[in-house]
């Protein structure tokens, strides 16, 4: 077992506020490509905001980052600001709750019914930090725990469902799993990750992908007999950036080409069945524990049943 510091509550709340105004109210997306400008000394420095007010500003947010099937009827949504919203009606009302916990990017709930959120940066020009939050009362109350991330850094939700939690760290690669409910210490390894080879890998489900080496708005399908074929080029697409597959059915997500909107389309039995305009950017495609899809924007989410995209959250 191993143990790992966590930091003070002040420490914590000084450097959430700092890392807020850092970062923004942005992508829901992973820090991957990232762009820098230059600050000019002499031009005025931005007033600090207060958390009223930044609360304030994150409630006429409607971005949204995540979705997650608690059961056939409780939805939890990662806000893209603070906090989640949740839904024990199957969206038709919202709560919003843990509004003193910064954009979560993954959340699950583990074997003994608790809730964990992670939240976490790996900075370039910022300093990296991560904090996982815990709930034992469905989101009403929530343990803070933040991490050294020189030492021990969870980057990645690895468990599925109603499993033991497991998450990978950023630096070793390593995949550990919680015993019991205390984050701070108690995390056993379970197995090594493969190193990466820095290249970056097709888009895949199955024998279907999206290929980085040509036009990534195409959809390939590799043979049983190895032969690749050309299934479909998707022109309303600029690119295509999600792929998910429930039975013979492929879904693709997307940025829009020509617009601010995104696209979401369907494939089934190998045939394009429907194309969606999705309001909003940062487009994101969940395929959940009961093998429901759902669409997060900044616009909201949205889910696709009965063939139709209906909003569910706005």
């Amino acid at each position: 077992m191993e143990k790992y510091a966590v930091l003070p509550l002040r420490f914590r709340k000084t450097h959430f506020l700092l890392i807020a105004l850092m970062l923004g109210i942005t992508s829901c997306l992973n820090n991957d490509k990232k762009t820098s400008r230059s600050v000019n000394d002499s031009a005025p420095r931005r007033k600090l905001m207060s958390w009223e007010q930044m609360l304030a500003d994150a409630g006429k947010d409607h971005k949204i980052c995540g979705t997650f099937d608690v059961s056939k009827d409780t939805i939890v949504l990662l806000r893209g600001s603070f906090g989640i919203e949740l839904s024990t009606d199957h969206g038709k009302t919202w709560t919003w709750l843990g509004k003193k916990i910064f954009r979560l990017n993954e959340f699950t709930i583990d074997d003994k019914g608790t809730w964990w959120g992670l939240e976490r940066w790996a900075g370039i020009h910022e300093p990296s930090y991560c904090m996982i939050h815990s709930s034992v009362n469905a989101g009403k109350t929530w343990i803070t725990y933040e991490f050294n991330t020189n030492n021990f850094f969870p980057f990645h939700i690895d468990s599925k469902p109603r499993e033991p939690l497991e998450i990978t760290d950023f630096r070793s690669k390593k995949i550990y799993r919680l015993s019991g409910r205390d984050a701070s210490h108690n995390w056993q390894f379970v197995k090594q990750l493969p190193e990466n080879d820095n290249q970056i890998a097709d888009l895949s489900v199955e024998n279907y992908f999206i290929s980085n080496n040509n036009d990534n708005n195409k959809l390939y399908v590799k043979r049983e007999n190895g032969i690749t074929d050309t299934l479909m080029s998707f022109k309303k697409a600029y690119n295509i950036y999600n792929i998910k597959k429930i039975k013979n059915t492929v879904y693709v997500t997307g940025p829009s080409s020509g617009d601010i909107n995104s696209y979401f389309a369907v494939i089934k039995n190998e045939r394009l069945l429907q194309e969606f305009t999705i309001p909003g950017g940062d487009i994101n495609l969940i395929k959940t524990q009961f093998n429901r899809i759902y669409l997060n924007s900044t616009s909201g989410a949205y889910q696709y049943k009965n063939n139709k995209v209906i909003n569910i959250y706005k």
